[in-house]
């Protein structure tokens, strides 16, 4: 049978790569975020102690606890968007298939049936 559909091929192809790209951008994202909270809160406490500024931070577990949470949020929205389109891509393969099954159905419908055996004595 005949491969038909070339550019929906293609299209499909394409969102299952950038889905498993934007997944991959997601977990590196998420983590450089979590450590740029806690580096940047550390940082946020060494100036307070430092020049006494008088800002009323929580330090170092401020930032540990809004960078992991941070992250956590860019990791699941990154996660659903890239999800999302590799299912897009699957979709698109999907009803690829249906079409092609569809397809041989119909043809192997319009073959006529075997009659039956006749037997010659």
């Amino acid at each position: 049978m005949e491969k038909r559909y070339r550019a929906l091929r293609i299209v499909a192809t394409l969102y299952k790569i950038l889905g498993g790209i934007v997944l991959v951008v997601a977990i590196v994202s998420a983590i450089g975020i979590c450590l740029a909270g806690i580096l940047g809160g550390q940082a946020l406490a060494d100036f307070n102690r430092d020049f006494g500024t008088g800002l009323n931070t929580v330090g170092a577990f401020g930032g540990v606890v809004g960078g992991i949470l941070s992250g956590l949020a860019f990791l699941i929205g990154g996660g659903i968007g890239g999800l999302t389109l590799f299912a897009t891509g699957e979709a698109i393969y999907l009803l690829i298939d249906i079409e092609e099954n569809t397809r041989a159905s119909r043809q192997a419908a319009a073959q006529p049936l075997p009659g039956p055996a006749v037997r010659q004595e």
